[in-house]
C-alpha cells in the first residue's frame, strides 16, 4: 500500500475516504486525534438515524402488503416524523443543562429496545407505534453531531464539520438502501429492523469514549425542559396523519405555547422565524416526496426492491454533496438559503412530471436532496446565532422545522393518494403482484402540490438577516 504522511494531509492510499486522496487544511485540523472519538459519536449518533431511515423505506412497502396495511403506508412515515418533532427540542434541552453524552445513551437504549419489538409487530397500526418510539429516541441521537459542533468544535472549523456530519448520509447510503434490499429480498422485512439496533451499541461506545468529558461544561446548567410545546406539536402531525380535522386544538394550543413559554421552541427573533419557516417548506416538499418514493416506485410502477433502492442511495449521496458544496460557497448565508429552496422546488417538481415512468421520480428526488445538503450547514449555523448559549436548542430547531414540515408533506401527500386511488383500489393493491399504475400517478400528482408549497415560502427569506 502506497502510504503518504497524515501529518501532511495525506490519507493512506486505499483508506476512507476513498474518493480523497488529500484532505484540505481545515478537515486535516478538524480530524486531529483529539478529536476523532468526539465525532465518531457524533457522526455515528447520525449513522444510525440516517441508516434506519434507509433501511426502512425499502422495506416497508414488503410490509404494509405483508400486514395488510397499504393504505396505512403514510401512517407509519408520518408518525415517525412526528415523534421527532416532540424528541428533538426535548433533547435539545436536555444536552444544554447535562451535556451530549445524557441524550445519546438515552437515545441509543430507547431506540435499540424498539427496534428489538419492532420485527415481532403483528400490524401495521402496531408498527407505527414502534415506529413513534424510535422517531422520538432518533431526535435525541440527531441533536447530539449539532450540539457537539457549536459546543466542542472551534468556530473556524464549524462550517466544516457540518458538511462532514452530514456526508455521514453518504455512508449510510452505501449500506442502508442496498441491505434493507438485500435483507428483504432473501429474508423478510423484518429482518431490516434488527441492523439499526446493532449499530447503536458500537455508538453507544463511541460516545462513552468521545462524550464523558468532566471538563466541558453544559452549555446552560439552568435551562428548563419544557415539554408542552413539542408534545403539541407532535399531537398536531399525529392528528393530521389520523384526522385532519382534530389537528386544529393541538396546532392552537402550540401556537398559545409559543407565545407565553420563556423557552419557546423556535427562536423568538425575526430571523429566527424565517429559518424555521424555510426549513419547515423544504421538509415538507422533500420529505413528503421522498416518503411516498419507494410506495410509487415498487408498488406504483412495480420496481424490484433493489432497483428501487438504486434513487435512495444516489439522494444521500446528493444531500451529503450539497452539504461538501455548502462549505465552499461564497454566496452570503440568506442568498444560499435561497437558493437551496429553489433547489428543492425544482427536484420536488420535476417528481410531478408524468414523463419517463419512473425516471422523474429518481431524477427530481436526487436534485431536491442536493438542495437539502446546501442548505444545512447554513441553516444551523444561522439557526445557532439566534439564541447564544442555548445552542442545543437552537439547532435542533432546523431538522426539527424540517421534521414537523415532513409530517406534515406525508399527511398530505398520503391522504391524496388514498383519496384518488380509492381505499378498495389500495386493499387489492395488496394482493396484486403486478404493478398498479394509479398509485404511481396519484404520487406524482401529490409531488406537484408539495413543490408549490416550497415555492410560496420563498418571500420568508427576507426575514433573514443581512450578512
Amino acid at each position: 500500500m502506497d502510504q503518504r504522511r497524515c501529518d501532511d494531509g495525506w490519507w493512506p492510499l486505499g483508506l476512507w475516504p476513498p474518493t480523497l486522496v488529500r484532505l484540505a487544511p481545515a478537515y486535516r485540523e478538524l480530524l486531529a486525534p483529539g478529536r476523532r472519538w468526539l465525532l465518531a459519536a457524533a457522526g455515528g449518533a447520525s449513522f444510525v438515524a440516517a441508516s434506519d431511515v434507509l433501511l426502512i423505506a425499502t422495506a416497508l412497502p414488503s410490509a404494509a402488503r405483508d400486514l395488510g396495511g397499504l393504505d396505512r403506508y403514510a401512517l407509519v412515515v408520518g408518525c415517525y416524523a412526528a415523534a421527532l418533532a416532540v424528541g428533538l427540542p426535548i433533547s435539545g434541552a436536555v444536552i444544554d443543562r447535562y451535556g451530549a453524552w445524557h441524550s445519546l445513551v438515552f437515545g441509543c437504549a430507547l431506540f435499540a429496545v424498539a427496534g428489538v419489538l419492532a420485527p415481532l409487530a403483528p400490524s401495521m397500526d402496531a408498527l407505527a407505534v414502534l415506529r413513534v418510539a424510535q422517531g422520538f429516541a432518533a431526535g435525541f441521537l440527531l441533536a447530539v453531531p449539532l450540539s457537539v459542533v457549536v459546543q466542542r468544535i472551534p468556530k473556524h472549523l464549524q462550517k466544516s464539520a457540518y458538511a462532514l456530519s452530514n456526508s455521514v448520509w453518504a455512508l449510510a447510503a452505501l449500506a442502508g438502501p442496498v441491505l434493507g434490499a438485500v435483507l428483504t429480498d432473501l429474508f423478510s422485512w423484518r429482518a431490516a429492523f434488527i441492523v439499526p439496533v446493532l449499530m447503536t451499541v458500537v455508538v453507544a461506545y463511541a460516545g462513552y469514549r468521545g462524550l464523558r468529558d468532566d471538563s466541558v461544561r453544559p452549555a446552560d446548567p439552568h435551562a428548563r425542559i419544557h415539554p408542552l410545546g413539542p408534545l403539541l406539536l407532535g399531537a398536531t402531525v399525529a392528528a393530521l396523519l389520523l384526522e385532519p380535522r382534530l389537528a386544529i386544538v393541538p396546532a392552537i394550543g402550540f401556537v398559545l405555547s409559543e407565545w407565553r413559554s420563556p423557552e419557546p421552541v423556535f427562536p423568538r427573533t425575526r430571523a429566527g422565524r424565517g429559518i424555521a419557516i424555510l426549513c419547515g417548506a423544504t421538509g415538507v416538499a422533500f420529505t413528503g416526496a421522498d416518503g411516498l418514493l419507494p410506495l410509487g416506485l415498487q408498488v406504483g410502477l412495480g420496481w424490484p426492491i433493489l432497483l428501487a433502492a438504486v434513487p435512495l442511495i444516489f439522494t444521500t449521496v446528493a444531500w451529503a454533496s450539497g452539504s461538501f458544496a455548502s462549505a465552499r460557497v461564497t454566496l452570503s448565508n440568506r442568498s444560499q438559503l435561497m437558493l437551496s429552496s429553489l433547489i428543492v422546488c425544482a427536484g420536488v417538481g420535476i417528481m410531478g412530471l408524468p414523463l419517463f415512468g419512473g425516471l422523474t421520480l429518481a431524477v427530481g428526488i436526487v436534485i431536491a436532496a442536493f438542495g437539502m445538503g446546501i442548505q444545512s450547514p447554513v441553516a444551523l449555523l444561522s439557526a445557532a446565532a439566534e439564541r447564544p448559549s442555548g445552542e442545543g436548542r437552537a439547532t435542533a430547531s432546523v431538522p426539527l422545522a424540517r421534521s414537523i414540515g415532513g409530517g406534515i408533506g406525508i399527511a398530505v401527500a398520503g391522504a391524496l393518494v388514498v383519496r384518488a386511488v380509492g381505499r378498495e383500489a389500495m386493499d387489492n393493491a395488496e394482493q396484486a403482484t403486478a404493478a398498479v399504475p394509479a398509485i404511481a400517478a396519484a404520487v406524482q400528482h401529490s409531488n406537484l402540490l408539495l413543490a408549490g408549497v416550497c415555492l410560496i415560502s420563498l418571500p420568508a427569506v427576507f426575514l433573514l438577516r443581512r450578512d
